[in-house]
């Protein structure tokens, strides 16, 4: 074999293990950031929604290299295809279409990861997180709701119940009875303290239950 030939074949080789370190890291640090919650009491937490930046850099760590997200998509759709009894791959795909901010297309793979797996709780939460995100308030609880049928005790959904219906629907009484469980679970919750206060505020001003519940 010619030096010439074996250095081609050499740097194809570099290429291509580079390009699936970046896309293995991408997506497992956009897995990672499923399990974060926000600093910020008025955005569910499922999903980490700070963690996007744009142009392909969403989730990354600094000083990662940009990843292409076209092309990302593309081979995970890929996966997909060759793997249809894999709920694994949609979600993956699911979480870095949130990841980008892209919460309608996430919430198609979440409902393919799902109609595999059913009982995903973080999964079906991140997908309520995304329908909330969508401006999709109620259908973002029913899905919580479904989570808490399979574990009443999933923090994440708690504290996104708490938000959605004090910041989304206004339930203050559903974010009350909501904020009771979790404190009642997990009473070192950061969150807690600072949602106490949003509910305080908003119930000594006179605020109701709009919806009724």
């Amino acid at each position: 074999m010619k030096k010439e030939t074996i250095l081609t074949a050499v740097v194809f080789l570099v290429v291509g293990f580079l390009a699936g370190y970046i896309t293995d890291a991408q997506l497992n640090w956009s897995g990672r950031q499923k399990a974060v919650t926000t600093g910020d009491a008025s955005m569910p937490s499922g999903g980490a929604p700070g963690a996007a930046q744009g142009g392909g850099m969403a989730g990354l760590p600094e000083g990662h290299p940009p990843v292409d997200v076209a092309l990302m998509i593309k081979q995970l759709q890929e996966q997909a295809a060759q793997n249809p009894k894999d709920p694994e791959i949609p979600l993956r795909l699911a979480n870095f279409l949130y990841d980008q901010k892209q919460y309608g297309q996430a919430i198609e793979w979440y409902q393919k990861s799902l109609a595999l797996n059913p009982k995903n709780v973080d999964a079906r939460t991140d997908m309520g997180t995304a329908y909330y995100y969508t401006g999709q308030a109620e259908r973002a609880l029913k899905e919580y709701t479904q989570s808490l049928a399979i574990d009443p005790e999933h923090k994440p959904t708690l504290l996104n119940t708490i938000v959605v219906n004090l910041e989304g629907t206004h339930d203050y009484a559903a974010a009350r009875r909501a904020w009771d469980r979790l404190h009642k679970i997990d009473p070192a919750n950061p969150q807690l303290e600072s949602l106490k206060q949003k509910l305080d505020a908003a119930q000594g001003s006179g605020g109701g239950s709009p919806s009724g519940r």
